[in-house]
């Protein structure tokens, strides 16, 4: 197959490069293995905007028919991002096989549930076919499922939490204790009867979810039946039902409340809970947000943003009192949080649960930077490396010397980094700086071709900055030059800490621009067959430099060959290792 170029102009050039060369790869079966891993990383970097292409779905269907179990089952990953009703037709076929290897079928299900959009571009939505073609398999693998007694898919009922349809919750209700794990936040009212009626047959660990969803459920209907139960359950279930009871019922349970309290050692928190409760009347804020949470790929892109913030609100309401007892909650609030594009949301998620800080690292970072938190931002740009991303932050918002102090920590020449460096120096009294910065060291630009890399900007990076603006502030500023670059400068907060007090990181950026070789490493890059390498290795040494044996990270120069791999030349660039110029070095 050939990919079509038209189908894939809404994509960023360098995206499109990369497929056709997974596509090739995929086209042999020597090297489809290659294309496997090369459309696995794809699938990681470039989900915003894959899914604008359709007609992509082609190589996860290809996958599909593979022999490898690999293969297919990487097949079954990738078309998560194509939610229309011919992927659903081809992974439930695949799902329902029992001739399938069971990790393809258990991921083929996966898919067929997961209604979520985290990353994927906000045009990407699930089809009313798509969706109902995918419930029908699910509830046929169900179905088998309960009459067998046994659930043989792990992702089976993990899936089932995304499906809100009848048939479902009726299937459900004949053996809850079979598929508790299922349980989350669609239910109707006869399953909700038949969870309080069946309680005492589910194991421990889903007894708290399959509560608050009956109870959320039935609303005040729901009050006799966990006031009956509440007088013989165990403390922690008692105290869970209790809260609910109050939640519907209102102030009339607090007195039960208050004497299964007696003699707590945490008691002021559960009280706290009570009245949040109180205050916010017939709601069950995580069944709420994870309804919202399950479904953001059915949302139009229009609402997605501010239901994702309201989830956001939801999933972390009661950590106030309490950790969640089930871990995946906050990932499913760091979705949310992201989906809301809100710093403010982020810095809430961390404060609740610091082990999230990576899920939200840019909008935590740019939350920290907004406030002029140096100290903190600095320190957590390092733990979560992202030091570019940071000092981009400071730089705008009035601490250009402690944010160039951060960008001579990152490890990467990224657009941040360079729009940082102009940005800070400009700030930091240096224009002269910056103007040198803009002429002779900006980041390298994506691969587009096997002919070359490009001087930045190049063909992708011009397309990003009229297509997609917002999505790279660096690049478009970039791209569009000085006066864009300065534009983004805002003033510090009131409350900042205050700015590094060294020039030392101004002496930095001066040293860089120097092109100084005494002390330096220096790579050869690529074959040598007119230029002599020999020669060049010596006037290497004579310089007062020393050649390294590979591309390592910290590389400061290199010397590119009569010819060389552009992959080779964009990893040393992306690195920071920068091309010795003509006449800077004998030889060369």
């Amino acid at each position: 197959m050939t990919l079509d170029a038209g189908a894939l102009e809404r994509l960023p050039p360098a995206l499109r490069y990369r497929l056709r060369e997974a596509d090739k790869l995929l086209a042999d079966p020597k090297t489809i293995s290659q294309g496997v891993e090369k459309l696995r990383r794809l699938h990681d970097d470039a989900t915003p905007w894959l899914g604008l292409a359709p007609s992509l779905a082609e190589l996860g269907y290809r996958l599909l028919d593979a022999t490898e179990p690999d293969h297919r089952l990487a097949g079954t990953v990738f078309l998560t991002l194509f939610p229309n009703a011919e992927t659903m037709t081809r992974l439930a076929k695949v799902a329902l096989d029992n001739t399938v290897p069971l990790a393809v079928r258990d991921q083929a299900t996966w898919s067929l549930g997961y209604r979520q959009a985290r990353q994927a571009h906000p045009e990407v939505l699930w089809s009313a076919d798509a969706i109902r073609i995918a419930d029908d398999a699910l509830l046929t693998l169900a179905e088998s499922a309960t009459e067998a007694g046994r659930i043989e898919l792990g992702q089976l009922a993990l899936a089932l939490r995304h499906v809100d349809d009848p048939r479902l919750f009726a299937l459900i209700a004949r053996a809850p204790a079979l598929w508790a794990e299922a349980l989350e936040c669609y239910a109707d009212v006869a399953l909700a009867h038949v969870l309080f009626d069946r309680f005492a047959e589910l194991n421990e660990q889903h007894r708290l979810r399959a509560l608050r969803l009956a109870a959320a459920t039935l609303g005040a209907d729901a009050v006799p039946t966990l006031v009956k139960m509440a007088a013989d359950a165990p403390t922690d279930e008692r105290l869970e039902m209790l809260l609910l009871a109050i939640t519907f019922g209102g102030e009339a349970h607090l007195p039960a409340f208050e004497a299964t309290l007696a003699g707590m050692k945490f008691g002021d928190l559960l009280r706290q809970r009570a009245r949040w409760h109180l205050q916010h009347p017939g709601v069950v804020p995580t069944v709420r947000g994870l309804a919202i949470a399950r479904s953001t790929a059915r949302i139009p892109a229009a609402d997605r943003s501010a239901k994702s913030a309201r989830a956001a609100d939801d999933l972390g309401a009661l950590t106030q009192f309490a950790r969640h007892p089930e871990h995946y909650l906050y990932a499913m609030w760091g979705w949310m949080v992201r989906g809301s594009n809100d710093p403010a949301r982020a810095r809430a998620l961390v404060a609740a649960h610091p082990e999230s800080q990576r899920l939200v690292r840019d909008l935590y970072l740019r939350d920290l930077a907004e406030r002029g938190r140096v100290r903190q931002l600095t320190a957590a740009a390092q733990t979560l490396e992202g030091a570019d991303a940071g000092a981009f932050g400071l730089a705008q918002h009035g601490r250009p010397l402690a944010a160039l102090e951060l960008a001579a920590t990152a490890r990467l020449h990224t657009p941040e980094l360079v729009a940082t460096r102009v940005l800070g120096c400009w700030r930091a009294g240096r224009p002269d700086l910056a103007e040198r910065v803009l002429a002779e060291d900006l980041p390298p630009s994506e691969i587009t071709t096997d002919e070359g890399l490009a001087p930045f900007p190049g063909e992708h990076e011009r397309w990003m900055a009229e297509h997609a603006p917002l999505v790279s502030p660096a690049i478009t500023a970039l791209v569009r030059g000085r006066d864009a670059v300065l534009a983004l400068g805002q003033p510090a907060p009131t409350d900042a800490e205050p700015d590094s007090p060294s020039l030392e990181p101004l002496a930095a950026v001066l040293r860089r621009l120097g092109r100084g070789l005494p002390g330096s490493t220096v790579y050869l890059a690529g074959e040598f067959k007119y230029m002599d390498k020999d020669a060049i290795g010596v006037a290497v040494e004579k310089a007062g430099a020393r050649l390294v044996n590979g591309p390592f990270p910290g590389t400061d120069y290199y010397v590119h060959g009569d010819w060389c791999l552009v992959q080779t030349i964009a990893q040393l660039e992306r690195q920071g290792t920068r091309r010795l110029r003509s006449g800077e070095l004998e030889g060369v």
